[in-house]
């Protein structure tokens, strides 16, 4: 089925999160009239820096606004899940999470290369994976030590789910946002993050960030689980994160917008 919509009578304001499409053949496939949609477009906002540099260079749009995504209130000092549902789920105690898909950008290869180097030295740790089931996720990790494939969780779960965890794990090559590291912040958990794409504009200085390869996540982990190792990340972060609202997103959107009206 094809959703395209015709072009507008007026100025269009186009959205862009990212160009996944165009750069990861095993993303959906490019809309086709998307290119010139955009350049046509009177105003197109990014919501990265980095997605508006994509957007330059792959796309050729010119003079992109960019306006950050927000967080959801929930997520904002979110209380640790019950212990007895964390199980019911088949979570344990001592986790770190990692949320999402598992296309390739998600570097979910080398994360399965440094889990075994991580529960070597924590072995009371576990890593668990939250998601919709994927065949590649499945074959990297079912039946390795330590680790919980915990399928899609319910979506009221999750702020207590992040909440709950040790860490949180971000090893994606590619995101245009990174929606999962800005909710963990605000749920005051540690993050480790590949240090690609916007993941460092999202994280600044309040989150681990490291190479994303096996040996650097690994190294990661180890730092953010040590006993109070990441505890003067975690305030900052949280305020951080209080800048990503909804609110001033919407305000942000309006004004590129009004400008063009």
């Amino acid at each position: 089925m094809n959703l395209e919509l015709p072009p507008a009578p007026g100025a269009d304001v186009i959205t862009l999160h990212d160009v996944v499409a165009w750069r990861f053949p095993d993303e959906s496939a490019p809309v086709p009239a998307a290119i010139e949609e955009a350049r046509r477009a009177a105003a197109v906002i990014c919501v990265s820096e980095f997605s508006a540099r994509e957007a330059v260079e792959l796309l050729g749009i010119s003079d992109p606004h960019i306006v950050y995504n927000g967080v959801e209130d929930r997520f904002f000092d979110a209380e640790p899940l019950p212990r007895g549902i964390r199980r019911s789920y088949g979570i344990p105690d001592e986790y770190v999470l990692h949320a999402g898909g598992a296309s390739r950008r998600k570097n979910l290869e080398a994360l399965a290369e440094a889990w075994p180097l991580v529960h070597r030295e924590r072995p009371g740790l576990s890593l668990v994976l939250a998601g919709p089931a994927h065949r590649r996720r499945t074959e990297l990790f079912d039946g390795m030590p330590g680790v919980v494939l915990a399928g899609r969780l319910p979506d009221e779960t999750m702020p207590g789910v992040v909440a709950s965890a040790s860490a949180v794990v971000v090893p994606s090559l590619y995101e245009g946002f990174g929606l999962p590291a800005l909710e963990a912040m605000a749920a005051n958990v540690p993050v480790v993050a590949a240090a690609t794409s916007s993941l460092p504009e999202v994280l600044g200085d309040t989150g681990i960030l490291v190479d994303p390869t096996g040996v650097g996540i690994a190294a990661g982990l180890l730092d953010a689980t040590r006993a109070d190792a990441a505890g003067g990340l975690i305030g900052a972060a949280r305020e951080r994160a209080s800048r990503f609202t909804w609110e001033r997103c919407a305000e942000e959107h309006a004004r590129v917008w009004s400008s063009v009206a």
